[in-house]
């Protein structure tokens, strides 16, 4: 009977660290990956959901699990980022409670940091002026790429800018790249600084590239690049949605600020804005032409073109006093 004995208790103690190994997270990192359960999805075909996604390392360690604690019955439908480093209890435990509550929100393209930071605190997302103070001296207006995102309610400044950031890295930064995939010898932060410009001047994207052109050509030759969106951008201290009168006015060609385009000739400091596709490709390819001026006509939005300064003043006179 003894020598029975040992096998069986051996046996038995490897069946269970085999369980519990199998209980265990399948990765060592918190990589998230993105579960949908259905209504009416079955305990069974979530748990081989799990295993196929890479969330568990046994469906049927999960049913067992999920039987004798009481979870199995308990599993709430609903969208869940789940992490790979979470073991079998952890998985089960959030699917019981039920999914985060989550904000889609679409950012348009030019929006603010400071815009942004305001559209996440409305939302429940950040406590107002978070993302501004996480920002603070790290540079990022003009990175945060607008676009369409997820966020849970009472993220983290750090988890909402990381979207940003990798959704810039993998649409916007292959544009710097040369077709062998080596960044272009410009300098992507000056390319981001005339986009940023772009996406306020003008919607048509030849427009786009013609005053490419001539921002190019204006700073080559050191003239102002005299941009009114720069100077909106400094009075309306960089929050373009609930500035109360982002009109330029004769006297805020005066405003002091570095960005304002008409004291200071050259680039402003940074991107008055976080720039689309659209507006980093039309800065990236300029159309050269003979004009020096440009100005957009209030009623139909169309850009007007101008070679010298006496012919700008004319159009000013006649589009801008309609």
């Amino acid at each position: 009977m003894q020598k029975l004995l040992f096998p069986s208790l051996l046996i038995g103690s490897l069946a269970i660290a085999l369980f519990f190994f199998l209980l265990a997270a399948p990765e060592e990192n918190s990589n998230y990956k993105l579960l949908e359960i259905k209504s009416g999805r079955g305990f069974r075909e979530i748990a081989f959901d799990l295993y196929e996604k890479g969330l568990i390392r046994s469906p049927r360690v999960f049913l067992i699990y999920g039987l004798f604690s009481g979870s199995a019955h308990q599993l709430k439908p609903g969208n869940y980022f789940l992490s790979a480093g979470s073991s079998t209890p952890a998985i089960a435990s959030v699917l019981a409670r039920g999914p985060v509550i989550e904000a889609v929100i679409t950012f348009p393209e030019g929006v603010t940091l400071k815009d942004i930071d305001k559209i996440l605190s409305d939302r429940k997302i950040l406590p107002a002026g978070a993302l501004v103070k996480f920002s603070a001296a790290k540079n990022l207006e003009g990175f945060l790429f607008p676009d369409t995102y997820r966020f849970f309610l009472n993220n983290t400044a750090e988890a909402a800018v990381g979207k940003f950031l990798n959704n810039f890295e993998k649409k916007a930064k292959p544009l710097f790249r040369n077709e062998k995939g080596e960044m272009r010898d410009e300098k992507l932060r000056e390319k981001l600084i005339i986009a940023s410009l772009l996406e306020k001047e003008a919607p048509d994207f030849r427009d786009r590239q013609v005053i490419a052109g001539i921002l190019y050509k204006r700073l080559a030759a050191g003239v102002g690049l005299h941009v009114d969106a720069t100077i909106t951008y400094a009075k309306c201290a960089g929050a373009f949605l609930t500035c109360e009168d982002p009109k330029v006015y004769r006297k805020d060609l005066a405003f002091e600020s570095l960005y304002n385009t008409y004291l200071y000739n050259g680039l402003p400091p940074g991107p008055i804005g976080n720039p689309g596709l659209a507006a980093i490709k039309a800065a990236l390819n300029p159309i050269e032409s003979d004009y020096w001026y440009y100005l957009s006509a209030p009623k139909t939005k169309k850009t007007i073109f101008s070679r010298d300064l006496e012919e700008h003043l004319d159009n000013r006179s006649i589009y801008l006093s309609l």
